[in-house]
């Protein structure tokens, strides 16, 4: 099967020593300090395994680390370890027409990147899934069958100062292509591309497909890709360093990973919660928000690097409605097999199948200093049998851990106050432990004080005498001053008063002693005898405080005051 013409590509430059990373759709502009996938790096996965350490650590019981064969420049299928209408993942080291063959001094390294790529994944799927190389030399199955390309143009072709990806990864990829007998079967290619830059630093490049889709037909399974390390002429092998993680880094944007409908996705087709082999700040605009700082490491615990949270391209088991049970999810990629098949990739029946943490620990409760937050530990796959939490608080752009702080519960404080919390879970079983952190909660509130209550004000009681112009009282009325959300009111109950017989009303007023008093007039009542029945009557006085006069008047069918009094309560 011939190379595809790339839907998509990206750029992940890294520097040797000291590591740094620049990102570019086009052509890299700009630096950004730091080794950026330091922390998603595979060798330290494997030495926190217990399964690496020294600069050349010897693995038995995996893929070997040396290579073993004779070098050639066409397929080994009569030695093919995996039937060729698998899909599988062809290994090929290429260098310039003008520059020396040394893959004698590359092929030991490329073996051992394999060999820890696939021990890594075997370690992050809890023994179940690896990738498929093309695997099988005369030596046996076990050691890659790297193909050497010599490359028919001078590395001034390739090498032009800058990255082209109109000119430098097409030319390289053209000629690949043409010296590469077809596949029978879905093929994509790794290339080591030795010395074709003169770039200060080394990168990697490589085709992706924009497929969301979580079904086998996706694009990514059909192969065609090419991804690539390009090294300038002073790089020298390091499968104990960087180039693994690297190597990793490229294969999986052929498998489809990440795509832009994912959770923490990039423009630049990475992600921002590291660390995380795919996530790290590429100059797009989302990765502004990149952290290093999402998925916790911890001595002795395998750190969940391949997708922290397991959330955006990889999850060996995503729970069902979630993102990646209904978008494409690298694990079932075609370009992955059961470790019962791939044998010793996967190290055969001895791999260690440690926890494997497919649903994020969750923090509940109410993030106010004095409230209590309950942890879950999230779900996990092979059996832990003890689960060690410890919550932590936020420290700038990292993260500190809250001494004795190690249960499910957690009462938050005024320490915590402005700060964000999250529980980190290592889950245990007899092969080992693995590490996650939750999602960070809200900032903690602080405790505000309670604002007392205000005092029940009781009811205040007057009488007032209704007298005529010559002073005599005509009636009294029982009043009562309330105290109400708006202010205070005046009430009045009914009255009986003397009277001529007439039309007769009562106008109330309440107010500040020494302000405008707002009146109200009950309903007329009228009357053929000498006296009167008043009915209650209302007033708001919207002053809460001081002194409340009332006053109130008995007024004919003019409004002509006939009678009136006044008082004054608190």
């Amino acid at each position: 099967m011939r190379l595809a013409r790339p839907t998509l590509v990206v750029l992940l430059l890294l520097a040797l020593a000291p590591a740094a990373s620049a990102h570019g759709d086009a052509e890299p502009d700009h630096s950004d300090a730091g080794a950026q996938l330091a922390g998603a790096d595979i060798n330290r996965a494997l030495a926190v395994a217990g399964m690496a350490g020294t600069a050349a650590p010897d693995l038995p019981q995996f893929l070997p680390t040396t290579s073993c064969g004779t070098e050639r420049t066409t397929d080994d299928t009569s030695d093919a370890a995996f039937a060729s209408s698998t899909a599988q993942i062809k290994v090929v080291y290429a260098h310039a027409f003008d520059q020396p063959d040394r893959f004698a001094t590359w092929r030991d390294s490329l073996q051992a990147d394999v060999s820890r790529i696939e021990q890594y994944l075997a370690l992050q799927t809890g023994g179940r899934r690896a990738l498929r190389f093309d695997m099988g030399t005369e030596c046996g199955p076990q050691y890659v069958d790297i193909q050497v390309v010599h490359l028919t143009h001078t590395r001034a072709y390739y090498a032009d100062g800058a990255f082209d990806s109109s000119g430098d990864f097409n030319n390289l990829a053209a000629e690949v292509d043409h010296a590469l007998a077809p596949a029978p079967g879905p093929r994509n290619v790794f290339v080591l591309a030795e010395g074709l830059t003169d770039d200060s630093s080394e990168w990697g490049i490589a085709q992706v497909q924009s497929d969301d889709r979580a079904d086998a037909a996706n694009i990514s399974n059909a192969g065609g890709l090419m991804a690539t390390m390009w090294t300038n002429p002073s790089t020298a092998p390091a499968p104990s360093g960087w180039q693994p993680t690297v190597m990793l880094h490229e294969i999986t944007h052929n498998l489809g990973g990440v795509q832009q409908s994912s959770p923490h996705h990039t423009s630049g087709w990475h992600c921002t919660d590291g660390q995380d082999v795919m996530c790290y700040p590429d100059g797009s605009p989302q990765s502004a928000s990149y952290s290093q700082n999402v998925c916790p490491l911890a001595g002795g615990a395998v750190p969940q690097t391949y997708d922290c949270g397991h959330d955006d391209y990889f999850n060996p088991d995503p729970a069902i409605g979630s993102y990646l049970d209904t978008h494409w999810n690298v694990y079932t990629s075609a370009f992955m097999g059961s470790c019962a098949a791939l044998a010793t990739a996967c190290g055969d029946n001895v791999v260690p199948t440690v926890p494997v943490n497919t649903a994020l620990p969750a923090v509940a409760g109410s993030t106010q200093a004095g409230a209590v937050l309950t942890a879950s530990a999230g779900t996990w796959l092979n059996r832990p049998t003890t689960y060690a939490l410890q919550w932590q608080r936020a420290a700038g752009a990292d993260w500190a851990s809250v001494p004795g702080a190690v249960g499910a519960n957690y009462l938050a404080s005024s320490v915590d106050a402005g700060v964000a919390l999250r529980v980190v879970v290592t889950a245990s079983n007899a092969d080992g432990s693995a590490v996650v952190a939750s999602a960070p909660t809200a900032p903690v509130a602080a405790i505000v004080a309670p604002v007392p209550a205000p005092k029940p004000v009781a009811p205040t009681s007057l009488r007032i005498a209704l007298r005529d112009h010559a002073g005599h009282v005509k009636g009294t009325l029982a009043a009562t001053i309330v105290a109400v959300p708006a202010g205070r009111e005046a009430r009045t109950k009914t009255a009986k008063v003397t009277v001529s017989a007439g039309t007769w009303r009562l106008r109330l007023c309440a107010g500040p002693a020494h302000g405008t008093l707002r009146c109200t007039l009950t309903r007329r009542v009228r009357t053929r005898t000498h006296s009167v029945r008043l009915p209650a009557a209302r007033v708001l006085a919207p002053s809460a405080r001081g002194a409340l006069r009332l006053t109130a008047a008995l007024v004919d069918r003019h409004q002509r005051v006939r009678a009136q009094g006044s008082a004054a309560g608190a």
